[in-house]
């Protein structure tokens, strides 16, 4: 695999082919990372900048920007570079949501209109980012109601996504020019469907070479008492959960930014935005199961063949822990040592 770099036009700077080592982690509800280790050479250092981008050669699509580099230097070893940053959706977390806004529809709808509104095509022209546009919608059909302002666009797009199951990612469209908004949906190739080819991890199909398996509830809330607009006593509440004695778990939500707009906003509907912030808060408090396992990555699967991040997929390990997760997070590793695939294998409980 190599690397090309581009510049801050998308024209074609310089091939990387010499690295001794590059990790590069996508993630379904929030941006990847990325670390290249190479040798150190005056051209490289010589075009190398901040927000240039880097991609891969066998996927034009999925591009990193590099925010930081260091060099070292070692006589007996050789000078090194070691490159890092974040994955081009990063970008949207350069956004707030800057007037109060309130949705009320179709979900995905609903995210293309807060990505238009901060990013795309902004009342204030300097807010744009150059290049972003909007992908091909994809069919959702749940529906949303809650209201923002002043919140990270990014954070408010992982919110929505947790609490839908939905993920999102930023395109590079080479051809084009153009940083491509897109959200995503995993498809179900688990037990439970007969549609398309099922993927099972185990180590009775020999292709999970190591997993470290993880149930957590350290931050486990099932109550939510929502605290909307107003003052003392007369502040707005709604509450959401019915559960009761020891298996209940109280969370709080400061909820003031979600205002009715001095009776704007009816007090069913008003209620509603609460319950809704109420939901994506508990969406961050869940018990979650995760398998983070090694993988063989060419024997049974192939990752962006048979299988893609987001999609749900069976899991079982050594000690017989069955799961169908969603793959929320993809390591792949180029080293020395050849290629290594670790997926996180994550659901809520």
């Amino acid at each position: 695999m190599n690397f090309y770099l581009l510049d801050n036009n998308l024209n074609y700077i310089q091939i990387i082919e010499v690295y001794t080592s590059m990790i590069w982690t996508t993630r379904y509800y929030t941006p990847g990372d990325f670390e290249l280790y190479a040798p150190a050479s005056p051209d490289l250092l010589n075009v190398l900048q901040r927000d240039y981008y880097i991609v891969r050669d066998d996927d034009l699509t999925q591009c990193m920007i590099i925010a930081d580099f260091e060099v070292k230097t070692d006589v007996e070893n050789g000078d090194y570079i070691t490159i890092t940053g974040q994955s081009l959706k990063s970008i949207l977390g350069r956004r707030i949501i800057w007037t109060q806004t309130v949705l009320n529809g179709n979900v995905e709808t609903m995210i293309r209109k807060l990505v238009t509104d901060n990013a795309i095509n902004p009342a204030i022209a300097a807010r744009a980012i150059s290049r972003l546009v909007l992908g091909d919608t994809i069919g959702l059909t749940a529906t949303i109601e809650a209201q923002y302002t002043g919140d990270n666009l990014a954070d408010t797009l992982t919110a929505i996504g947790q609490t839908y199951g939905i993920g999102y990612d930023v395109l590079l469209d080479l051809e084009n020019k153009q940083f491509k908004f897109v959200l995503l949906q995993g498809v179900n190739r688990t037990y439970s469907q007969n549609t398309v080819p099922r993927v099972i991890f185990s180590n009775e199909y020999e292709n999970l070479l190591t997993t470290d398996y993880k149930y957590n509830s350290d931050n486990y809330k099932n109550v939510a008492l929502v605290a909307g607009e107003g003052e003392g006593t007369a502040r707005k509440t709604a509450a959401m959960g019915t559960a009761s004695g020891l298996d209940r778990y109280e969370l709080y939500v400061d909820a003031r930014d979600v205002s009715s707009n001095d009776g704007e906003i009816t007090a069913a509907e008003y209620d509603n935005l609460l319950l809704e912030r109420g939901a994506q808060k508990l969406a961050e408090t869940v018990i979650t199961e995760s398998i983070e396992g090694e993988i063989e990555p060419n024997y049974t699967y192939q990752l962006n063949r048979d299988y893609f991040l987001g999609d749900l997929v069976e899991v079982i390990n050594a000690y017989g822990v069955s799961m169908s997760p969603r793959i929320t997070e993809v390591i792949e590793c180029h080293d020395t040592n050849g290629y290594t695939c670790i997926p996180t294998f994550a659901t809520d409980v």
